[in-house]
Protein backbone atom coordinates (compact mmCIF):
# COMPACT_ATOMS: atom_id res chain seq x y z
CA UNK A 1 0.00 0.00 0.00
CA UNK A 2 1.19 3.51 -0.83
CA UNK A 3 1.09 6.16 2.14
CA UNK A 4 1.33 10.00 1.27
CA UNK A 5 1.75 12.19 4.24
CA UNK A 6 0.66 15.19 3.57
CA UNK A 7 2.27 18.55 5.63
CA UNK A 8 0.15 21.46 4.72
CA UNK A 9 2.41 25.22 5.20
CA UNK A 10 1.14 28.01 3.58
CA UNK A 11 3.32 30.81 3.32
CA UNK A 12 1.44 33.54 5.04
CA UNK A 13 -0.01 33.59 8.43
CA UNK A 14 -2.25 36.44 10.02
CA UNK A 15 -1.62 35.77 13.47
CA UNK A 16 1.98 34.80 13.31
CA UNK A 17 4.02 36.17 10.43
CA UNK A 18 6.38 33.31 9.19
CA UNK A 19 4.12 30.71 11.08
CA UNK A 20 5.35 28.08 10.00
CA UNK A 21 9.22 28.68 9.90
CA UNK A 22 8.90 29.35 13.59
CA UNK A 23 11.18 27.39 15.39
CA UNK A 24 10.72 25.43 18.65
CA UNK A 25 13.67 24.21 20.39
CA UNK A 26 15.83 25.29 17.14
CA UNK A 27 12.96 23.04 14.55
CA UNK A 28 10.82 24.79 12.59
CA UNK A 29 7.46 23.68 12.97
CA UNK A 30 7.00 22.73 9.49
CA UNK A 31 10.48 20.19 10.30
CA UNK A 32 8.90 18.93 13.45
CA UNK A 33 6.25 17.69 11.37
CA UNK A 34 7.98 16.08 9.02
CA UNK A 35 10.39 14.52 11.36
CA UNK A 36 8.08 13.18 13.66
CA UNK A 37 6.47 11.53 10.32
CA UNK A 38 9.93 9.98 9.93
CA UNK A 39 10.38 8.48 13.23
CA UNK A 40 6.50 7.50 13.47
CA UNK A 41 6.42 5.45 9.95
CA UNK A 42 10.31 4.63 9.14
CA UNK A 43 9.77 1.11 10.67
CA UNK A 44 5.34 0.61 10.09
CA UNK A 45 5.18 1.23 7.08
CA UNK A 46 7.13 0.68 3.88
CA UNK A 47 5.86 2.71 0.70
CA UNK A 48 5.49 6.61 2.34
CA UNK A 49 6.18 9.71 0.73
CA UNK A 50 6.42 12.68 3.13
CA UNK A 51 4.85 15.80 0.67
CA UNK A 52 5.15 18.89 1.85
CA UNK A 53 2.12 21.11 -0.01
CA UNK A 54 2.96 24.71 -0.07
CA UNK A 55 3.04 27.93 -2.18
CA UNK A 56 6.44 29.25 -0.45
CA UNK A 57 9.75 28.65 -1.89
CA UNK A 58 11.59 29.07 1.63
CA UNK A 59 9.38 26.34 3.14
CA UNK A 60 9.89 24.22 0.46
CA UNK A 61 13.42 24.42 0.77
CA UNK A 62 13.01 23.69 4.60
CA UNK A 63 10.89 20.83 3.72
CA UNK A 64 13.49 18.99 1.95
CA UNK A 65 16.14 20.22 4.41
CA UNK A 66 14.52 17.37 6.65
CA UNK A 67 13.92 14.87 3.28
CA UNK A 68 10.56 16.20 2.47
CA UNK A 69 9.35 15.84 -0.89
CA UNK A 70 7.96 18.45 -2.45
CA UNK A 71 7.35 18.16 -6.59
CA UNK A 72 5.46 21.15 -7.06
CA UNK A 73 3.96 24.35 -5.46
CA UNK A 74 0.75 25.13 -4.64
CA UNK A 75 -0.85 27.15 -7.42
CA UNK A 76 -1.76 30.54 -6.06
CA UNK A 77 -5.71 30.53 -6.55
CA UNK A 78 -4.88 27.70 -3.88
CA UNK A 79 -2.77 29.75 -1.16
CA UNK A 80 -5.38 32.43 -0.16
CA UNK A 81 -6.09 32.07 3.89
CA UNK A 82 -9.34 31.83 2.95
CA UNK A 83 -9.08 27.80 1.16
CA UNK A 84 -10.45 24.97 2.87
CA UNK A 85 -7.43 22.73 4.08
CA UNK A 86 -9.09 19.98 2.10
CA UNK A 87 -9.58 21.55 -1.62
CA UNK A 88 -5.67 21.69 -1.03
CA UNK A 89 -4.96 18.25 -0.19
CA UNK A 90 -7.39 16.84 -3.38
CA UNK A 91 -5.04 19.19 -5.31
CA UNK A 92 -2.26 17.69 -4.06
CA UNK A 93 -3.56 13.90 -4.21
CA UNK A 94 -4.62 14.59 -7.85
CA UNK A 95 -1.14 16.10 -8.93
CA UNK A 96 0.72 13.06 -7.12
CA UNK A 97 -1.61 10.57 -8.95
CA UNK A 98 -0.82 12.58 -12.47
CA UNK A 99 2.73 11.76 -11.84
CA UNK A 100 2.25 7.84 -11.65
CA UNK A 101 2.39 7.26 -8.22
CA UNK A 102 -1.35 7.19 -6.63
CA UNK A 103 -1.52 7.07 -2.88
CA UNK A 104 -4.29 4.61 -1.19
CA UNK A 105 -3.75 6.28 2.15
CA UNK A 106 -3.32 9.86 3.48
CA UNK A 107 -2.39 11.05 6.21
CA UNK A 108 -2.06 14.85 6.90
CA UNK A 109 0.05 16.66 9.91
CA UNK A 110 -0.42 20.34 10.12
CA UNK A 111 2.86 21.63 11.54
CA UNK A 112 0.99 24.34 14.07
CA UNK A 113 0.71 21.05 16.30
CA UNK A 114 4.67 20.67 17.06
CA UNK A 115 3.97 18.67 20.47
CA UNK A 116 2.18 16.12 18.79
CA UNK A 117 4.23 12.35 19.44
CA UNK A 118 5.66 9.74 16.80
CA UNK A 119 2.91 7.44 19.11
CA UNK A 120 0.28 9.83 18.47
CA UNK A 121 0.95 9.20 14.43
CA UNK A 122 1.43 5.61 14.81
CA UNK A 123 -1.60 5.00 16.88
CA UNK A 124 -3.68 6.77 14.36
CA UNK A 125 -2.28 4.73 11.21
CA UNK A 126 -2.42 1.48 13.07
CA UNK A 127 -6.35 2.20 13.86
CA UNK A 128 -6.77 3.01 10.59
CA UNK A 129 -4.78 0.16 9.10
CA UNK A 130 -7.22 -1.86 12.06
CA UNK A 131 -10.79 -0.23 11.21
CA UNK A 132 -10.06 0.11 7.79
CA UNK A 133 -11.68 3.23 8.85
CA UNK A 134 -10.76 7.06 8.89
CA UNK A 135 -9.09 8.38 11.86
CA UNK A 136 -8.99 11.63 13.97
CA UNK A 137 -6.91 13.16 16.84
CA UNK A 138 -9.30 15.03 18.99
CA UNK A 139 -8.24 16.33 22.85
CA UNK A 140 -11.07 16.96 24.99
CA UNK A 141 -12.87 20.43 25.89
CA UNK A 142 -11.76 22.43 28.39
CA UNK A 143 -15.69 22.63 29.59
CA UNK A 144 -18.09 20.03 29.04
CA UNK A 145 -20.40 22.91 27.50
CA UNK A 146 -18.14 23.56 24.53
CA UNK A 147 -19.19 19.77 22.82
CA UNK A 148 -17.86 19.61 19.38
CA UNK A 149 -18.27 16.00 18.87
CA UNK A 150 -18.71 13.04 21.10
CA UNK A 151 -16.92 9.44 20.94
CA UNK A 152 -19.78 6.14 20.66
CA UNK A 153 -18.25 2.93 22.21
CA UNK A 154 -15.87 2.01 19.35
CA UNK A 155 -14.92 5.38 19.37
CA UNK A 156 -16.70 6.23 16.07
CA UNK A 157 -17.44 10.29 15.81
CA UNK A 158 -20.92 12.10 16.83
CA UNK A 159 -21.25 15.66 15.68
CA UNK A 160 -24.51 16.11 17.29
CA UNK A 161 -24.61 15.96 21.70
CA UNK A 162 -28.33 15.27 22.10
CA UNK A 163 -28.02 15.00 26.11
CA UNK A 164 -26.28 18.77 26.45
CA UNK A 165 -28.44 21.15 28.00
CA UNK A 166 -27.14 25.06 28.89
CA UNK A 167 -28.58 24.83 32.55
CA UNK A 168 -26.88 21.70 32.83
CA UNK A 169 -24.33 21.62 35.91
CA UNK A 170 -20.68 21.28 34.32
CA UNK A 171 -19.44 18.04 36.49
CA UNK A 172 -23.18 16.48 34.90
CA UNK A 173 -22.28 17.13 31.83
CA UNK A 174 -20.02 13.97 29.67
CA UNK A 175 -16.85 14.96 28.39
CA UNK A 176 -16.60 16.64 24.70
CA UNK A 177 -14.24 16.53 22.40
CA UNK A 178 -12.94 18.09 19.26
CA UNK A 179 -10.48 17.92 16.36
CA UNK A 180 -7.12 19.16 17.80
CA UNK A 181 -5.70 19.55 14.29
CA UNK A 182 -2.80 16.98 14.88
CA UNK A 183 -3.51 13.88 12.95
CA UNK A 184 -5.47 12.67 10.03
CA UNK A 185 -6.00 9.63 8.41
CA UNK A 186 -8.04 8.52 6.08
CA UNK A 187 -8.21 6.69 2.43
CA UNK A 188 -7.41 8.77 -0.91
CA UNK A 189 -11.04 7.13 -2.13
CA UNK A 190 -12.65 8.10 0.95
CA UNK A 191 -11.64 11.68 0.55
CA UNK A 192 -12.99 11.92 -3.31
CA UNK A 193 -15.97 10.41 -2.16
CA UNK A 194 -16.46 12.52 0.93
CA UNK A 195 -14.63 15.16 0.67
CA UNK A 196 -13.53 15.22 4.21
CA UNK A 197 -11.14 13.35 6.74
CA UNK A 198 -14.13 13.45 9.50
CA UNK A 199 -17.12 11.37 8.30
CA UNK A 200 -19.84 11.22 11.50
CA UNK A 201 -20.31 7.33 12.37
CA UNK A 202 -17.47 6.02 10.74
CA UNK A 203 -14.38 8.63 11.71
CA UNK A 204 -12.94 7.35 15.05
CA UNK A 205 -10.93 9.05 17.42
CA UNK A 206 -7.73 9.33 18.79
CA UNK A 207 -7.51 10.79 22.07
CA UNK A 208 -4.87 13.07 22.69
CA UNK A 209 -4.00 15.01 26.56
CA UNK A 210 -4.35 18.66 26.42
CA UNK A 211 -0.54 18.80 26.70
CA UNK A 212 -0.08 18.03 23.57
CA UNK A 213 -2.68 19.00 21.61
CA UNK A 214 -1.85 23.26 21.31
CA UNK A 215 -2.43 24.35 17.96
CA UNK A 216 0.07 27.87 17.36
CA UNK A 217 -2.04 30.63 15.67
CA UNK A 218 -0.30 33.19 17.78
CA UNK A 219 3.00 34.04 19.43
CA UNK A 220 1.53 32.99 23.03
CA UNK A 221 0.80 29.77 21.30
CA UNK A 222 3.98 29.48 20.10
CA UNK A 223 5.70 30.40 23.34
CA UNK A 224 3.32 27.98 25.51
CA UNK A 225 4.36 25.03 23.18
CA UNK A 226 8.00 25.96 23.83
CA UNK A 227 7.48 26.29 27.56
CA UNK A 228 5.57 22.50 27.45
CA UNK A 229 8.67 21.03 25.59
CA UNK A 230 10.77 22.34 28.02
CA UNK A 231 8.98 20.77 30.81
CA UNK A 232 8.48 17.19 28.92
CA UNK A 233 10.14 14.37 30.58
CA UNK A 234 14.38 14.47 30.81
CA UNK A 235 16.15 11.95 28.59
CA UNK A 236 16.25 8.62 30.36
CA UNK A 237 20.22 8.54 31.54
CA UNK A 238 22.98 6.27 29.72
CA UNK A 239 24.59 3.22 31.64
CA UNK A 240 28.24 3.29 30.55
CA UNK A 241 30.77 1.48 32.56
CA UNK A 242 29.42 2.14 36.30
CA UNK A 243 28.65 5.40 35.47
CA UNK A 244 25.38 6.84 35.26
CA UNK A 245 25.00 9.99 33.08
CA UNK A 246 22.05 12.21 32.84
CA UNK A 247 20.29 14.89 34.21
CA UNK A 248 20.82 15.08 38.27
CA UNK A 249 24.03 12.76 37.99
CA UNK A 250 27.52 13.51 38.47
CA UNK A 251 29.44 14.91 35.54
CA UNK A 252 31.20 11.97 33.43
CA UNK A 253 34.60 13.57 32.34
CA UNK A 254 36.64 12.00 29.65
CA UNK A 255 40.53 12.57 29.00
CA UNK A 256 40.64 12.63 25.30
CA UNK A 257 44.01 11.46 25.13
CA UNK A 258 43.20 10.58 21.20
CA UNK A 259 46.80 10.39 19.42
CA UNK A 260 48.53 12.37 22.11
CA UNK A 261 50.51 9.45 22.15
CA UNK A 262 52.31 10.38 19.06
CA UNK A 263 52.57 6.29 18.28
CA UNK A 264 54.13 5.80 21.45
CA UNK A 265 52.84 2.65 23.51
CA UNK A 266 54.82 4.19 26.39
CA UNK A 267 53.35 7.40 26.32
CA UNK A 268 49.75 5.99 26.12
CA UNK A 269 50.14 4.69 29.42
CA UNK A 270 51.43 7.22 30.81
CA UNK A 271 48.25 9.23 29.50
CA UNK A 272 46.10 6.69 31.41
CA UNK A 273 47.74 7.63 34.42
CA UNK A 274 47.52 10.90 33.80
CA UNK A 275 43.92 10.74 33.50
CA UNK A 276 43.54 8.75 36.39
CA UNK A 277 45.40 11.02 38.72
CA UNK A 278 43.33 13.94 37.23
CA UNK A 279 40.71 12.13 38.24
CA UNK A 280 38.93 11.42 34.93
CA UNK A 281 35.89 8.89 34.85
CA UNK A 282 37.36 7.42 31.26
CA UNK A 283 40.29 7.76 29.04
CA UNK A 284 40.11 7.42 25.43
CA UNK A 285 41.95 7.05 22.47
CA UNK A 286 41.49 6.45 18.82
CA UNK A 287 41.15 3.62 16.30
CA UNK A 288 42.06 4.15 12.76
CA UNK A 289 43.86 2.55 9.66
CA UNK A 290 44.63 5.45 7.96
CA UNK A 291 43.96 3.72 4.25
CA UNK A 292 40.65 3.32 5.25
CA UNK A 293 40.33 6.85 6.33
CA UNK A 294 42.08 9.46 4.22
CA UNK A 295 43.00 8.74 0.44
CA UNK A 296 46.70 9.59 -0.51
CA UNK A 297 45.96 12.97 -1.75
CA UNK A 298 44.12 14.42 1.55
CA UNK A 299 45.94 17.50 2.63
CA UNK A 300 46.53 18.09 6.74
CA UNK A 301 44.36 20.52 8.35
CA UNK A 302 45.53 23.89 8.33
CA UNK A 303 45.64 23.67 12.54
CA UNK A 304 47.82 20.38 11.71
CA UNK A 305 50.17 22.19 9.56
CA UNK A 306 50.67 25.02 12.17
CA UNK A 307 51.09 22.77 15.40
CA UNK A 308 53.31 20.29 13.52
CA UNK A 309 55.33 22.30 11.48
CA UNK A 310 55.26 20.14 8.11
CA UNK A 311 52.89 19.96 5.34
CA UNK A 312 52.54 16.39 4.65
CA UNK A 313 50.01 14.82 3.27
CA UNK A 314 47.16 13.53 6.07
CA UNK A 315 48.06 9.98 5.03
CA UNK A 316 51.98 10.37 6.16
CA UNK A 317 51.09 12.12 9.26
CA UNK A 318 48.51 9.72 10.37
CA UNK A 319 50.94 6.72 9.95
CA UNK A 320 52.84 8.13 12.54
CA UNK A 321 50.14 7.91 15.06
CA UNK A 322 48.65 4.60 15.00
CA UNK A 323 48.87 2.29 18.12
CA UNK A 324 49.78 -1.28 17.51
CA UNK A 325 46.58 -3.33 17.65
CA UNK A 326 48.22 -5.29 20.15
CA UNK A 327 48.99 -2.78 22.68
CA UNK A 328 44.99 -1.68 23.00
CA UNK A 329 44.26 -4.95 25.34
CA UNK A 330 46.82 -3.54 27.65
CA UNK A 331 45.66 0.05 27.62
CA UNK A 332 42.28 -1.30 28.58
CA UNK A 333 43.57 -3.52 31.50
CA UNK A 334 45.83 -0.64 32.83
CA UNK A 335 42.86 1.88 32.18
CA UNK A 336 40.66 -0.62 34.63
CA UNK A 337 42.79 -1.16 37.16
CA UNK A 338 43.20 2.56 37.68
CA UNK A 339 39.15 2.89 38.36
CA UNK A 340 38.77 4.35 34.82
CA UNK A 341 35.94 3.28 31.46
CA UNK A 342 38.51 2.65 28.26
CA UNK A 343 37.31 4.07 25.15
CA UNK A 344 38.22 4.81 21.94
CA UNK A 345 36.72 6.15 18.96
CA UNK A 346 36.73 4.06 15.42
CA UNK A 347 37.15 5.82 11.94
CA UNK A 348 36.40 2.95 10.14
CA UNK A 349 33.95 -0.33 10.09
CA UNK A 350 36.74 -2.65 10.81
CA UNK A 351 38.56 -0.61 13.48
CA UNK A 352 35.10 -0.48 15.67
CA UNK A 353 34.60 -4.46 15.02
CA UNK A 354 37.87 -4.84 16.73
CA UNK A 355 37.05 -2.44 19.41
CA UNK A 356 33.97 -4.77 20.48
CA UNK A 357 35.96 -7.63 20.47
CA UNK A 358 38.07 -5.80 23.02
CA UNK A 359 35.21 -5.02 25.11
CA UNK A 360 34.56 -1.36 24.85
CA UNK A 361 31.82 -0.64 26.80
CA UNK A 362 30.09 2.23 24.12
CA UNK A 363 31.10 4.19 20.89
CA UNK A 364 32.28 7.28 20.73
CA UNK A 365 31.45 8.91 17.04
CA UNK A 366 34.08 12.19 15.95
CA UNK A 367 32.58 14.97 14.30
CA UNK A 368 33.91 14.54 11.53
CA UNK A 369 32.11 10.82 11.00
CA UNK A 370 28.41 12.57 11.55
CA UNK A 371 27.39 12.37 8.42
CA UNK A 372 29.31 9.08 7.66
CA UNK A 373 25.91 6.95 8.12
CA UNK A 374 27.32 3.84 6.58
CA UNK A 375 29.94 3.79 10.01
CA UNK A 376 26.70 4.86 12.22
CA UNK A 377 24.87 2.35 11.00
CA UNK A 378 27.57 -0.43 11.76
CA UNK A 379 28.48 0.75 14.98
CA UNK A 380 24.66 1.37 15.85
CA UNK A 381 24.08 -2.55 15.38
CA UNK A 382 26.59 -3.82 17.92
CA UNK A 383 23.63 -2.38 20.41
CA UNK A 384 26.02 -0.73 22.37
CA UNK A 385 25.76 2.78 23.79
CA UNK A 386 27.19 5.55 21.73
CA UNK A 387 28.23 9.20 22.40
CA UNK A 388 27.97 11.46 19.06
CA UNK A 389 30.15 14.17 18.69
CA UNK A 390 28.33 17.24 16.52
CA UNK A 391 31.14 19.84 15.43
CA UNK A 392 30.27 21.53 12.18
CA UNK A 393 27.02 19.85 12.41
CA UNK A 394 23.06 21.90 12.13
CA UNK A 395 20.88 20.63 14.06
CA UNK A 396 18.95 18.88 10.65
CA UNK A 397 22.33 16.66 10.21
CA UNK A 398 22.36 15.87 14.29
CA UNK A 399 18.54 14.61 13.94
CA UNK A 400 19.68 12.77 10.43
CA UNK A 401 22.38 10.91 12.59
CA UNK A 402 20.22 10.19 15.15
CA UNK A 403 17.20 8.90 13.19
CA UNK A 404 20.57 6.09 11.27
CA UNK A 405 21.29 5.01 14.92
CA UNK A 406 18.09 4.48 15.89
CA UNK A 407 17.04 2.65 12.75
CA UNK A 408 19.97 0.70 13.30
CA UNK A 409 19.05 -0.34 16.59
CA UNK A 410 21.13 1.74 18.98
CA UNK A 411 18.58 2.89 21.59
CA UNK A 412 21.16 4.78 24.22
CA UNK A 413 21.89 8.09 22.91
CA UNK A 414 24.20 10.48 24.11
CA UNK A 415 25.44 14.21 22.04
CA UNK A 416 28.58 15.87 22.30
CA UNK A 417 28.04 19.94 21.37
CA UNK A 418 31.54 20.80 20.23
CA UNK A 419 33.41 23.60 17.88
CA UNK A 420 36.13 21.76 15.72
CA UNK A 421 38.55 24.53 15.87
CA UNK A 422 41.57 23.78 17.45
CA UNK A 423 41.88 25.15 19.68
CA UNK A 424 38.36 27.28 19.35
CA UNK A 425 37.90 30.34 20.43
CA UNK A 426 35.48 31.14 23.64
CA UNK A 427 33.35 33.33 21.42
CA UNK A 428 33.00 30.72 18.71
CA UNK A 429 31.51 28.15 21.85
CA UNK A 430 27.69 28.80 21.44
CA UNK A 431 27.19 27.41 24.61
CA UNK A 432 23.59 28.42 24.48
CA UNK A 433 22.91 25.39 22.06
CA UNK A 434 23.14 22.90 25.14
CA UNK A 435 20.15 23.96 25.85
CA UNK A 436 19.01 23.78 22.30
CA UNK A 437 20.25 20.10 22.03
CA UNK A 438 18.56 19.02 24.99
CA UNK A 439 15.42 20.25 24.31
CA UNK A 440 15.28 19.13 20.65
CA UNK A 441 16.58 15.68 20.99
CA UNK A 442 15.55 14.89 24.80
CA UNK A 443 18.84 13.07 25.13
CA UNK A 444 22.21 13.44 27.35
CA UNK A 445 23.88 16.52 26.39
CA UNK A 446 27.89 17.35 27.08
CA UNK A 447 30.29 19.79 25.73
CA UNK A 448 33.72 18.14 23.58
CA UNK A 449 35.90 20.81 24.86
CA UNK A 450 38.93 22.39 22.54
CA UNK A 451 39.07 25.74 24.11
CA UNK A 452 42.47 26.36 25.72
CA UNK A 453 42.17 26.59 29.20
CA UNK A 454 38.99 25.32 31.21
CA UNK A 455 36.84 28.15 31.54
CA UNK A 456 34.57 27.45 29.18
CA UNK A 457 34.45 23.58 30.29
CA UNK A 458 33.29 25.38 33.59
CA UNK A 459 30.59 27.58 32.11
CA UNK A 460 29.66 24.72 30.01
CA UNK A 461 28.46 22.33 33.26
CA UNK A 462 26.87 25.39 34.64
CA UNK A 463 24.84 25.08 31.74
CA UNK A 464 24.17 21.87 32.15
CA UNK A 465 26.22 19.88 30.35
CA UNK A 466 25.74 16.12 31.73
CA UNK A 467 29.43 14.97 30.08
CA UNK A 468 32.92 16.74 29.55
CA UNK A 469 35.41 15.93 27.17
CA UNK A 470 38.84 17.51 26.60
CA UNK A 471 42.49 16.36 25.37
CA UNK A 472 45.05 15.63 27.62
CA UNK A 473 48.82 15.36 26.85
CA UNK A 474 52.03 14.54 29.05
CA UNK A 475 53.70 17.77 27.12
CA UNK A 476 52.04 20.64 25.11
CA UNK A 477 55.65 21.36 23.83
CA UNK A 478 55.42 17.49 21.74
CA UNK A 479 55.02 17.88 18.26
CA UNK A 480 51.78 16.17 17.62
CA UNK A 481 48.82 17.85 16.22
CA UNK A 482 46.61 18.03 19.15
CA UNK A 483 49.15 18.81 22.11
CA UNK A 484 48.91 22.78 21.41
CA UNK A 485 44.74 22.53 22.11
CA UNK A 486 45.59 20.02 24.96
CA UNK A 487 46.01 20.76 28.79
CA UNK A 488 48.58 19.52 30.77
CA UNK A 489 48.30 16.97 33.67
CA UNK A 490 48.12 20.34 36.04
CA UNK A 491 45.83 21.57 34.33
CA UNK A 492 43.50 18.14 33.43
CA UNK A 493 43.44 17.97 37.45
CA UNK A 494 42.65 21.46 38.21
CA UNK A 495 39.39 21.23 35.53
CA UNK A 496 38.08 18.11 36.87
CA UNK A 497 38.29 19.87 40.38
CA UNK A 498 36.41 22.54 39.36
CA UNK A 499 33.89 20.59 38.12
CA UNK A 500 33.25 19.03 40.74
CA UNK A 501 32.74 22.13 42.65
CA UNK A 502 30.62 23.59 39.85
CA UNK A 503 28.32 20.47 40.06
CA UNK A 504 27.78 20.45 43.37
CA UNK A 505 26.91 24.27 43.59
CA UNK A 506 24.45 23.98 41.28
CA UNK A 507 21.81 22.32 44.19
CA UNK A 508 18.33 21.09 43.50
CA UNK A 509 16.93 24.56 42.11
CA UNK A 510 14.30 25.25 44.95
CA UNK A 511 14.59 28.43 46.40
CA UNK A 512 14.65 27.87 50.08
CA UNK A 513 17.04 28.83 52.55
CA UNK A 514 20.08 26.29 52.77
CA UNK A 515 20.56 24.34 56.15
CA UNK A 516 23.73 26.50 56.66
CA UNK A 517 21.66 29.77 56.42
CA UNK A 518 19.85 29.02 59.37
CA UNK A 519 21.67 29.61 62.12
CA UNK A 520 22.61 33.05 60.49
CA UNK A 521 18.25 34.22 60.38
CA UNK A 522 18.29 35.10 64.08
CA UNK A 523 21.73 37.41 64.09
CA UNK A 524 21.24 38.67 60.41
CA UNK A 525 17.51 39.69 60.05
CA UNK A 526 15.44 42.03 62.14
CA UNK A 527 12.84 42.37 63.71
CA UNK A 528 10.21 44.83 65.67
CA UNK A 529 10.99 46.59 69.05
CA UNK A 530 9.36 49.41 70.55
CA UNK A 531 11.16 52.42 70.30
CA UNK A 532 9.97 54.11 73.53
CA UNK A 533 8.53 53.68 77.07
CA UNK A 534 4.06 52.46 75.74
CA UNK A 535 1.49 52.19 78.43
CA UNK A 536 -0.66 49.05 78.16
CA UNK A 537 -3.92 49.62 75.97
CA UNK A 538 -1.25 52.20 73.56
CA UNK A 539 -2.69 52.19 70.37
CA UNK A 540 0.64 51.54 68.16
CA UNK A 541 1.39 54.25 65.73
CA UNK A 542 4.84 54.38 63.05
CA UNK A 543 7.02 56.18 65.44
CA UNK A 544 6.38 53.90 68.27
CA UNK A 545 8.55 50.86 66.50
CA UNK A 546 11.80 50.68 65.02
CA UNK A 547 13.17 47.49 63.42
CA UNK A 548 16.69 46.25 65.01
CA UNK A 549 18.49 42.80 64.87
CA UNK A 550 18.03 40.12 66.30
CA UNK A 551 15.52 38.35 64.13
CA UNK A 552 14.03 36.01 66.45
CA UNK A 553 10.74 38.33 67.31
CA UNK A 554 8.10 39.15 64.90
CA UNK A 555 9.64 39.59 61.61
CA UNK A 556 10.04 43.17 60.19
CA UNK A 557 8.06 42.44 57.26
CA UNK A 558 5.26 42.57 59.41
CA UNK A 559 5.61 45.98 60.61
CA UNK A 560 3.01 47.80 58.41
CA UNK A 561 0.58 45.18 60.01
CA UNK A 562 1.27 46.18 63.58
CA UNK A 563 0.14 49.30 62.92
CA UNK A 564 -2.96 50.36 64.74
CA UNK A 565 -2.97 47.07 67.50
CA UNK A 566 -3.41 47.70 71.20
CA UNK A 567 -0.40 46.70 73.67
CA UNK A 568 -1.93 43.77 76.03
CA UNK A 569 0.71 45.18 78.65
CA UNK A 570 3.06 48.04 79.13
CA UNK A 571 6.41 47.62 77.57
CA UNK A 572 9.92 49.80 78.23
CA UNK A 573 11.98 51.52 75.64
CA UNK A 574 13.91 49.27 73.38
CA UNK A 575 11.26 45.96 73.97
CA UNK A 576 11.52 42.98 71.38
CA UNK A 577 7.45 43.26 70.97
CA UNK A 578 6.26 39.17 70.28
CA UNK A 579 3.01 38.49 70.11
CA UNK A 580 1.56 38.33 73.73
CA UNK A 581 2.38 41.61 73.96
CA UNK A 582 -0.65 42.22 71.70
CA UNK A 583 -4.36 42.54 72.78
Amino acid sequence: MRFLVIVPARGGSKGLPGKNLCELAGISLVGRAIRVAREALGNLLHDVRILVDTDCESIAAEGRRHGAWVPFLRPAELADDATPTIDNVLHAIARIRSMGWPPEWVILLQPTSPLRSASDVRECVELALKTGASVVSVSANDHPAEQTLRLADDGAIHWAWPDARPEARRQALPVGYRPNGAVYVTTASALQEHASFVVENVTRAHVMPPPRSIDVDTQADLDLAAARLTARVAASPLAIGGHTIGQGQRCFVIAEAGVNHDGDVARAHRLVDVAADGGADAVKFQTFEPDKLVSSHAAMAEYQVANTGTRESQAALLRKLVLPRSAYAELEQHARERGLVFMSTPFDETSADFLEELGVPAFKIGSGELTNHRLLSHVARKGKPVLLSTGMADLVEVLDALEVLRASGCSEVGVFHCVTSYPARPEDANLRALETLTAALHVPVGWSDHTEGIAVALAAVARGAVMVEKHVTTDRSLPGPDHKASLSPDEFNAMVRAIREVECSLGDGRKVPRAVELPLIVAARRSVHVARELPQGHMLASADLVVLRPGDGISAARLPALIGRTLARPVSSGHKLKEDDLA
